[in-house]
């Protein structure tokens, strides 16, 4: 009967974590949603959009990073979870009281800072709070949840409400859900147990004083520091500049362009949830191999046939996937490789190198490309990002407890 009250508290709160994490992700998206409405509103210039942007960005990386270590040190986990979950919610409904460039710099800002380590503090608890064995699959389910709500649902929902109330207001409805979700988990989530002694995959002895020191000494934890800069360099090049590939190297119109989009992260979904699954049974490792394969497909067939069908059709069937396995090495592997007491810093510095180096950095660098050699050939450097994740996979250590089970048995 016990066991059988655990599994019903894990379904619980992956559900639970499922939607808090997709509605909360909405408080980052619901600026982008209601800057057609606030740029002539607050008379901010386009240059003046991108510092805010970047104040977000900042703001966000940075946190995740230090309030991660402090949460390593300091322990109690579901209490940084509520500060940053409730933060979020509160900083983004605030955002409701913009009244110049200035005020809507530092309230986005203060988003970015409350929300950077969020995810971390919401999948280190997932992490120590369900079986093993269903991690995999635990974390995909919660990832899944910006998918379905917050990327697909969320724009819906906010363009039509903006159509009959005021930015303002949306920004106070974009909060409430998050608001309302970051309740619950606080009165339904378990207290994390805390167990700094716990072994780890790699097994590395000794604690070394800096605690960046000790995390650089895990081999796992530098591939996922690369994979920061190599996945999301690729990641976020075709993100940003796939409509503008269609439209424009393609001839699409908006319309078609936009159903073009919905089918990638319907796809998208499924593959947030199926391949982490399959990664429970058969390792991280080789489903991260096989990933970064299919991931070089759609942008080699916009460099090699621009605008053509076929690479529309690679677009909807893989673009999606490197969101899906990027929890691999931000989330699961971190978690499997760490001791508890890294674990909040072991996901938030990739995490973090991630979104200023591989999104801000190389994004740029692709725009300059774009404009030099145009759209087209600006795709290679997605190819080149995810075959070079594919080799910095190789020296990857093996984490899912059911394939080391597997190893274990075959070596005995």
């Amino acid at each position: 009967m016990e066991l059988k009250g655990q599994k019903i508290y894990e379904n619980k709160l992956i559900l639970l974590f499922f939607l808090t994490w997709g509605f909360l992700f909405i408080d980052r998206l619901a600026i982008s949603i209601v800057l057609p409405v606030i740029v002539p509103d607050l008379q901010i210039t386009n240059t003046q959009v991108g510092i805010v942007n970047m104040g977000f960005t900042v703001g966000w990386a940075v946190s995740a990073i230090i309030l991660g270590g402090i949460a390593d040190k300091k322990g109690n986990l579901k209490m940084w979870l509520l500060i940053s979950g409730f933060g979020t919610a509160i900083f983004g409904a605030a955002c409701a009281l913009s009244n110049s460039f200035e005020t809507l710099l530092i309230l986005r800002t203060l988003v970015g800072i409350a929300e950077g380590p969020f995810v971390t503090f919401l999948m280190a608890v997932l992490g120590k709070s369900i079986s093993q064995g269903r991690l995999g699959l635990g974390v995909g389910i919660v990832n899944a949840g910006v998918s379905v709500i917050a990327i697909t649902f969320g724009p819906i929902f906010l363009t039509q409400l903006i159509a009959v109330t005021t930015w303002q207001m949306t920004f106070l409805v974009a909060a409430l859900p998050g608001l309302i979700f970051m309740i619950v988990v606080w009165r339904f989530v378990k207290p994390v147990e805390e167990d700094p002694k716990s072994e780890t995959t790699e097994g590395v002895p000794g604690k070394p004083k800096n605690m960046f020191a000790e995390l650089w000494s895990y081999r796992n934890f530098r591939v996922c520091c690369i994979l920061a800069f190599t996945h999301m360099a690729g990641y976020y090049v075709m993100q940003i500049y796939a409509s503008l590939y269609f439209t424009e190297v393609g001839n699409m119109d908006v319309q078609t362009w936009g159903f073009l989009m919905a089918a990638m992260g319907f796809v998208g979904m499924a593959t947030s949830i199926i391949f982490p699954k399959i990664s429970d049974n058969f390792g991280r490792k080789p489903v991260l191999l096989v990933s970064y394969i299919l991931c070089v497909l759609p942008s080699l067939f916009m460099f090699l046939l621009p605008g053509s069908m076929i690479s529309a059709v690679f677009y909807v069937a893989f673009a999606g996937l490197p969101g899906a396995i990027g929890i691999f090495w931000i989330n699961l592997i971190p978690m499997e490789t760490l001791p508890p007491y890294l674990t909040a810093s072991g996901m938030a510095i990739p995490m973090a190198l991630g979104e200023l180096i591989g999104g801000a950095l190389i994004g740029t660098i692709a725009g300059v490309v774009a404009d030099s050699f145009g759209l087209a050939n600006m795709m290679i450097i997605v190819s080149i990002g995810f075959l070079v994740s594919f080799f910095v996979c190789l020296p990857l250590i093996e984490t899912a407890p059911r394939a080391l089970e597997r190893i274990a048995k075959k070596n005995s």
